[in-house]
């Protein structure tokens, strides 16, 4: 349901504010509504505490620390107990102080891990052309001898070689000697041997065709290439064991300053948080005000809560929200524990308006019974029940709320499996001589589908009716009068059905009849000619019902399919291996299939009726808590 919201106002005493907005954030219940920002020191001392949060965040960050959810209240109440003596206005730069050499030993460390890196790589790569070109280095020619190694263009090299041999053969020198490694980009690596005395000619000409040196890395100092295979190991050693001793010393940092860091990190984001509430605050000689909502049951114990810890420091005035301020008011939602967790559906939508109405009862009913109707399996619905029952367990409020979905949607796989007759298919049948309820839904199917059409229509018609009230209630004419139409016209065509059925005389014709003249009345009234477009919408609404049927009548069928293997190959590994593969995959239709599909329902259907999304989120001014510290604005 939507909770009663109201509006409070609070007075307090200029030099108690920091102390009322800082109880205000643990209270957590006050959905404030803020003003513009006041310059001057304020505002300065909020960009402060900012940009200090940033540094503190980006030193986490760099630690590679990412365990959020362990951090609890102890951390913070450690905190606020180790920095609440300082001033405020020595707060940042005291804090910044303590963590500037922390910092400053971080980045050393981090920048000489990077620097290791790059060397680890520059290394291997020199290492791996090396090796290629070994057996080239161990070929010695007569006579003084220049040994090179170049950067050049593929498309380039026979050109140049062709040249180099040209100026080889006027200095009256013998032929050279190459070894040609191919690279990316067209670019490959050329080792070239000549005579000496041709050193420099050589040289101009592959410059000629672009050619670079290459050389080995700067930390290998003056040694030769041909020489660089034992000195490149010992470093390749080296600079890995030294990047392992780094991150073995970022590692221990990390889990021993880590939690502190994040306590630090919860401090600061809750003053700086504080502070922007702080700067926008409206301000007299010697008093501030602000305004915001708050939920009616929770009101009596804050404002209490605030009189006994400020006493007549501070002034509060509440009143319930008038009807011209209903779409300024957030929406607070608290529904009972077995209906809470479908709150989820709402939070892929804006919220319900104040005034609206909340659907979240309405979900935890029909979802799962229309899940459970399309799975229709006992097997499938035990397995869904242990999954659930697992996840309920989990730690992340999320998957808990999944769990308590899946829990809902597995009771009702049990009770449509009883009523189909079904599990795992028709192994029950063969193996305990199970029978249905009511139909075997892969043989009667009209029943099946006539069902669920009539199923739609009670749903449809549930959500007009929802319509109508939220249109009396908020004095909607057109709305109240559009949504009655349409129920009396749908009422009219379904009497009309029954009429024809039982084949009455005439005179009980008179009541369908007179339906469709006041539905057609209400809704050209209400809605006009969009009125009867909407009604035939309707009309299609209720039809589509029928994918549950069809849904269903799918999964029961590729169940029989996996039976029907099992019939063929006999209990052999293959055939039991085909029958489990059919039932997985069916498994994870049937789950997806289901739960789509009832959302779909709700989502166009049900909410197309009544369900507008115009309301404010509930926000209120409070700690973050698990992962949502890091995500701050």
């Amino acid at each position: 349901m939507i909770r009663n919201m109201i509006r409070l106002s609070l007075w307090g005493v200029q030099s108690r504010s920091r102390e009322i907005v800082g109880e205000l954030h643990r209270l957590g219940v006050l959905h404030l509504e803020h003003g513009s920002p006041r310059g001057g020191e304020e505002t300065e001392t909020l960009n402060s505490l900012r940009l200090l949060r940033g540094k503190i965040l980006g030193l986490i960050e760099s630690l590679e620390w990412d365990k959020w959810n362990s951090v609890t209240e102890d951390y913070l109440l450690e905190a606020e107990k180790f920095f609440s003596g300082l001033p405020s206005e020595d707060l940042v730069p005291e804090i910044d102080r303590s963590l500037e050499e922390f910092g400053r030993r971080l980045a050393a460390l981090q920048e000489e891990k990077a620097q290791c890196v790059d060397n680890l790589g520059r290394a291997k790569k020199s290492r791996d052309a090396i090796e290629r070109f070994g057996a080239f280095f161990r070929r010695g020619e007569d006579g003084p001898q220049s040994l090179s190694i170049w950067w050049i263009p593929e498309s380039s090299l026979q050109k140049a070689l062709a040249e180099v041999n040209a100026e080889l053969h006027k200095a009256d020198e013998a032929g050279e000697g190459h070894h040609f490694l191919p690279g990316r980009d067209s670019l490959g690596i050329l080792a070239l041997r000549v005579p000496a005395s041709c050193e420099d000619a050589v040289f101009a000409v592959l410059a000629k065709w672009k050619a670079l040196p290459w050389k080995l890395p700067d930390f290998c100092g003056e040694i030769r290439p041909e020489e660089s295979l034992p000195f490149l190991g010992k470093k390749i050693e080296e600079f890995s064991a030294r990047i392992e001793t780094i991150m073995s010393d970022i590692s221990r940092t990390s889990g021993e300053w880590g939690p502190r860091l994040a306590s630090l990190f919860l401090f600061i984001d809750e003053r700086t948080e504080q502070a922007a509430v702080e700067a926008r605050l409206e301000t007299g000689r010697d008093f501030f005000s602000l305004q915001g909502w708050m939920p009616e049951d929770v009101l009596r114990t804050a404002a209490a809560h605030l009189k006994e810890k400020f006493g007549d420091d501070v002034l509060l005035q509440w009143r319930s929200p008038g009807e011209d301020e209903w779409n300024d008011v957030p929406t607070a939602l608290m529904n009972r524990p077995m209906s809470a967790p479908f709150e989820l559906f709402l939070k892929l939508l804006r919220p319900p308006s104040y005034s609206g109405f909340d659907p979240t009862t309405a979900i935890a009913l029909f979802f799962p019974f229309f899940s459970g109707c399309m799975i229709g399996d006992m097997g499938y619905g035990l397995i869904i029940l242990l999954l659930s029952i697992r996840l309920k367990k989990g730690k992340r409020p999320l998957v808990r709320d999944i769990g308590a979905i899946l829990f809902s949607m597995s009771l009702w796989s049990l009770v449509w499996g009883a009523v189909w007759g079904e599990f795992f298919g028709d192994v029950g049948h063969r193996l305990f001589h199970l029978e249905p309820l009511w139909v075997e839904r892969s043989v009667s199917v009209m029943p099946v589908v006539v069902f669920t059409i009539a199923l739609g229509a009670a749903h449809v018609f549930f959500g007009l009716l929802i319509g109508v009230y939220q249109g009396v209630k908020n004095r909607h004419r057109h709305q109240w009068m559009e949504k009655a139409g349409n129920l009396a016209v749908l009422l009219s065509l379904v009497g009309a059905l029954v009429v024809m059925k039982q084949e009455f005389p005439g005179s009980f014709f008179t009541l369908p009849v007179s339906l469709l003249v006041v539905g057609l009345v209400l809704l050209i009234g209400g809605g006009g000619i969009g009125g009867i477009i909407e009604t035939l919408g309707s009309i299609g609404n209720i039809i589509s019902y029928v994918r549950i049927a069809a849904i269903g009548l799918s999964s029961a069928i590729l169940a029989l399919v996996a039976s029907k293997f099992m019939d063929v190959f006999g209990l052999s590994v293959f055939g039991i291996f085909l029958a489990l593969m059919i039932h997985l995959l069916n498994f994870v239709l049937a789950i997806g299939g289901s739960g789509l599909h009832s959302a779909r329902l709700h989502y166009v259907e049900f909410f197309g009726k009544f369900y507008s999304g115009s309301g404010k989120e509930y926000k209120p001014f409070k700690r973050r808590s698990g992962s949502s510290w890091k995500k701050h604005s």
